[in-house]
């Protein structure tokens, strides 16, 4: 394979608005920074984001209500550093020409989202992330920031105990790229699409998740998987596409097969109502045989008016429109989709992780929302953590230097050898048929509600996958980059069953049918994973309080599992 090696002082991994704003911050510090992606992202699906804008809302509510959400096991100190940094941000993206929706006396138009005390969600026309990635990319060529795209990127370099840069692989031209750089910015999103119905791009599977493990990063929560709840089971052209869950605070309703109204079955208002919550009882109606004629439930919007469906909320009903539905006369049948994963790389304050030189912002990231989301903070810590990671990749690379050269050709040379040692791969699987299977398990064994004999039917697969690999059929350039991503899926898949094995209890997006109810006495922690000598380890930490340190201690107290 041909070859070629690019210095930078920054690399950014990554092209949604989090490795957007990362790459703008660096590069507003005098650093050379390179941004390179393979094109998916779910940021254009960013409808706004959370800021406490309107009379009456203030940090300290938002601080409180990330709090709360997440169930007691989210990160404070991130959350702090969301809630108080989050309107600098807003003030930042309106200087650089992001101009947020505002009534005609100059307020803010903020929109209620499930969980939040306040309206707070803000946006720019009907789809901020387009908005604000059109804003950022203009800013990324004012800045002579260099892009490539598309790059799948593979793999992280190391040279010693530090990241060093990555690799990729450029389709076009047939040949690997390595970025030589001072540290490394993970932005690569989630990993929605590991499961078979989500509301995530395909590509999204968990990519970046595999690359931090691979490299020495700790991983966080990554049990909990939150599911999307209204998004369209039919017609198959617009499946996985959503409705946002906002409109249930304007009037809309959900109803079942009967044509029911049932929330208040569940214990749930328009007011309490969160997202977690809220896919549990579609599903549940569901399995009671209360379904749609397509195993869905249905979302009656036939009462809102035309603007506020087609023109406030068009980033959603678009898909709608596309298939000929008219959302102000026909119900859409709906059910909940894997969406944001609220585990990921384990991160401090200024966005570095365990390992030197490798910094992480935005979803791939874990600790913020602990068991859930509120609606509208993805979109928040996208801009905000982005902005500190940039800034702290920065600072890191002024004090640091490339990798020696000969030691950097020498890594090379290693990595080119093994990817083209894939090509002797000439067994009978079909990478595809991996990636179906696993993410169809997924779908049914690892969903809304788990028991101890999904997750281990799900384990049984995942191994059985695993093993197939290794007589996977490996023919063209592509096809090794497919290689990689099912080994990474796979990877991200074991990570999750693990930690949902472990979790004896349900708590926010997470929901053990054998294990119903909150246990706070033993279950007031968060679930760790790393690579120890090869095997994946998993500790458990207590849940975190609001200190200025971050220190990691261990000790063997909890049945027999390493507590950091």
């Amino acid at each position: 394979m041909k070859y070629k090696i690019i210095d930078t002082d920054i690399l950014v991994i990554g092209a949604g608005v989090s490795g957007l704003r990362a790459a703008v911050a660096a590069a507003e510090q005098g650093q050379k920074v390179v941004l390179v992606s393979k094109g998916a992202s779910a940021s254009p699906e960013i409808m706004g984001f959370n800021a406490p804008v309107v009379p009456g809302d203030s940090e300290e509510l938002y601080f409180k209500d990330i709090g709360k959400s997440g169930y007691g096991i989210n990160d404070p100190r991130l959350a702090r550093v969301l809630s108080q940094r989050v309107l600098d941000e807003v003030a930042w993206l309106e200087n650089a020409g992001v101009h947020f929706n505002r009534d005609e006396k100059g307020n803010y138009i903020a929109i209620h989202t499930l969980g939040t005390t306040y309206p707070r969600l803000i946006k720019s026309g009907t789809s901020s992330g387009v908005t604000e990635m059109n804003v950022l990319l203009k800013l990324c060529d004012e800045l002579s920031i260099t892009r490539f795209m598309p790059i799948d990127v593979l793999g992280l370099m190391k040279s010693e105990a530090r990241v060093s840069g990555a690799y990729g692989l450029d389709k076009r031209n047939k040949q690997i790229l390595f970025f030589n750089a001072k540290a490394v910015i993970l932005a690569l999103g989630g990993c929605g699409a590991l499961q078979s119905f989500s509301t995530y791009p395909r590509e999204l599977v968990g990519d970046g998740y595999a690359m931090a493990y691979d490299a020495g990063a700790t991983l966080v929560d990554m049990e909990f998987q939150q599911f999307e709840p209204c998004c369209f089971v039919f017609p198959k052209e617009i499946e996985g596409k959503v409705i946002a869950t906002t409109l249930l605070r304007h009037g809309a309703v959900l109803l079942n097969g009967e044509g029911r109204e049932f929330m208040a079955d569940y214990g749930l208002t328009r007011e309490n109502a969160q997202k977690d919550s809220l896919a549990r009882a579609m599903e549940n109606e569901v399995r009671a045989g209360r379904g749609t004629p397509h195993g869905g439930i249905y979302y009656n919007m036939t009462m809102m008016s035309r603007d506020l469906l087609y023109k406030d909320h068009e980033i959603f009903t678009k898909p709608a429109v596309a298939v000929g539905m008219n959302l102000t006369k026909d119900m859409p049948e709906m059910m909940p989709a894997a969406h944001t994963n609220l585990g990921g790389v384990l991160i401090d304050c200024d966005c570095r992780t365990e390992v030197q030189g490798l910094f992480a912002c935005g979803e791939i990231t874990g600790g913020l929302h602990g068991a859930n989301r509120l609606g509208g903070c993805a979109g928040a810590e996208t801009v905000v953590f982005g902005h500190i990671a940039g800034d702290s990749a920065a600072q890191f690379a002024m004090d640091s230097r490339h990798a020696d050269r000969n030691t950097a050709e020498a890594a090379c040379k290693d990595v080119v050898a093994h990817l083209d040692s894939l090509f002797e791969m000439s067994g009978k699987t079909k990478l595809a048929d991996i990636h179906h299977t696993l993410g169809e398990t997924l779908h049914k064994d690892m969903g809304i509600l788990r028991s101890r004999e999904s997750i281990a039917h799900a384990g049984q697969i995942a191994a059985e996958l695993k093993e197939a690999l290794l007589d996977a059929e490996v023919k063209d350039f592509e096809d090794i980059a497919d290689y990689i991503h099912c080994k990474n899926m796979l990877l991200v898949a074991e990570m999750q069953i693990k930690a949902s094995h472990m979790r004896t209890e349900s708590r926010g997006v997470f929901y053990r049918e054998d294990y119903p109810n909150l246990d706070e006495v033993n279950w007031n922690k968060n679930i760790l994973i790393r690579a120890n000598c090869g095997k994946m380890e998993t500790a458990l930490r207590d849940a975190v309080k609001e200190t200025k340190t971050y220190t990691l201690r261990c000790s063997k107290d909890y049945e027999g599992h390493t507590t950091i």
